[in-house]
């Protein structure tokens, strides 16, 4: 499966913008994200500073509902002040369970906001499911035996071998390969210049001539790590020439 498009379009973006980004770190479902989003928009349509500002220690307050949180968080991060940065860090420190995704997204958001205010040439911030380090996305892998049975020992040298070599030839990291079955998942930290798809394609080219047995198909998102039940249906619409009917599959795309 071909993706390059999306991310050369991606990586186009950040050329025009001068090569300057900002990658949020932090692992955050697109779901969490969406609805952040969503609640970001509808506080900044009525903000009131001096009332957020005076409400900020319901942050503390353990009679206060979560969803009643999360709109103050919002309320906070669309600031975008230094005083408001340092409340949603403290609270960022020990914040209740449920709330530490949605805190880290008010946190960025408020810093990017001060930002956008302050510097002529903000950078551009660029946010996934799977997050990043530095100037490198989180993505995952996943590769399926040509003949749909369990690897054995020798073919998961070879293939975990072009994988690590793989990520360090373009100055990556390889965070984790594992084998189950039909299947090989893996992800790892790549530069945002990178051509990823085509890497790909060239270790699995590389392992299949050293006998990995490896389909030519395989699996690439920066959106989440997928199951391998997943996997499996992902395989048989593949199989089927099903794959992209369903609008779940956009996920695998991006």
């Amino acid at each position: 499966m071909d993706f390059s498009g999306t991310f050369e379009d991606f990586q186009k973006v950040v050329r025009e913008n001068g090569g300057e980004v900002q990658i949020m770190e932090r692992e955050v479902g697109l779901d969490t994200q969406m609805a952040y989003m969503r609640m970001s928009k509808e506080v900044k349509s009525n903000l009131e500073p001096n009332k957020v500002v005076a409400g900020q220690f319901e942050l503390w307050d353990e009679n206060s509902s979560r969803k009643s949180k999360r709109k103050r968080l919002a309320s906070l991060a669309s600031l975008g002040s230094p005083d408001a940065i340092r409340t949603l860090q403290k609270y960022y420190e020990g914040p209740d369970r449920e709330l530490e995704d949605w805190t880290y997204l008010a946190l960025q958001e408020c810093k990017l906001v001060f930002q956008a205010t302050t510097l002529d040439h903000p950078p551009m911030f660029i946010s996934t499911g799977l997050g990043g380090r530095g100037q490198k996305l989180r993505f995952f892998g996943a590769f399926f035996a040509e003949d749909g049975k369990p690897f054995e020992e020798t073919r998961q040298k070879v293939i975990s071998g072009e994988v690590e070599y793989m990520f360090e030839k373009f100055e990556g990291k390889l965070e984790f390969i594992a084998f189950s079955g039909q299947f090989v998942t893996f992800w790892g930290l790549v530069p945002i210049d990178v051509s990823l798809n085509e890497k790909v394609k060239a270790a699995v080219d590389e392992a299949n001539f050293l006998g990995g047995g490896l389909r030519n198909d395989f699996i690439l998102t920066n959106v989440k790590k997928l199951t391998f039940h997943e996997l499996g249906e992902i395989l048989t619409k593949i199989d089927n020439n099903q794959l992209g009917n369903d609008e779940s599959d956009e996920d695998i795309v991006q």
